[in-house]
């Protein structure tokens, strides 16, 4: 189930939708569905921190900006995460914007939902393997000061092009197009609950959603 309420927030639609708007997105919802193939892999990994950079074990690149660095305090591990829902999800958003526009808002909204939801499975089972520490949530490429350049990289370090089928282009954009990869920290202690709230995010000031009275899924 793609949850109905995230979706609308992604249309921008305040308060209950009508009737008209409901069968719509209950129509998009069943075809997303129906051609999705949502799947998502992990991995865990040292952190390494030396000479003021922060990186992970077996890894030839370091983690870039003050964002991950922050997230990460207090974390031993941390597990790099990657989640798809497949080219064939990618095919019917491609041919619902060339022939229904209304339809096309709709099921790109429901899709960005349900890449969020598989991703935040991937956290789950993240913490559900790694009994005795505190997970953080996925702090994704791309958002914040962590740059999307940095995608292909951790999509490499989770093999996800061999698994999922998913990786990262030339232009830094990611195929299939509903794709998160991200870090999730681990903590031996507990995490202060501030970190899991908007208190801890460098655009709560200026977030829209913030605005409206809603949150995000970072």
């Amino acid at each position: 189930m793609i949850s109905r309420a995230e979706a609308l927030r992604y249309m921008g639609v305040h308060g209950e939708p009508d009737e008209r708007l409901t069968a719509l997105i209950d129509e998009c919802e069943t075809e997303l569905l129906a051609a999705a193939c949502p799947r998502f892999v992990w991995r865990i990994f040292d952190i390494v921190r030396s000479e003021g950079e922060i990186s992970l074990s077996g890894c030839d690149f370091s983690l870039i900006g003050i964002d991950i660095e922050r997230h990460l305090e207090g974390c031993t591990k941390a597990a790099v995460t990657a989640a798809t829902l497949s080219a064939d999800a990618d095919r019917l958003l491609k041919r619902l914007r060339l022939s229904d526009g209304a339809k096309a808002v709709a099921a790109d909204a429901l899709a960005s939902v349900l890449a969020e939801q598989t991703s935040e499975q991937a956290r789950q089972a993240v913490s559900a393997e790694m009994t005795g520490y505190s997970a953080t949530w996925c702090y994704a490429a791309g958002y914040g000061d962590f740059p999307l350049e940095q995608a292909a990289q951790l999509l490499t370090a989770v093999h996800a092009s061999r698994k999922l089928g998913e990786t990262g282009t030339s232009s830094n954009m990611m195929t299939p197009q509903k794709s998160i990869v991200g870090i999730v920290g681990l903590s031996e202690k507990p995490l202060d609950s501030r970190r899991r709230s908007c208190e801890d995010c460098t655009m709560k000031e200026t977030c829209r959603f913030r605005k409206d009275g809603l949150r995000c899924n970072m």
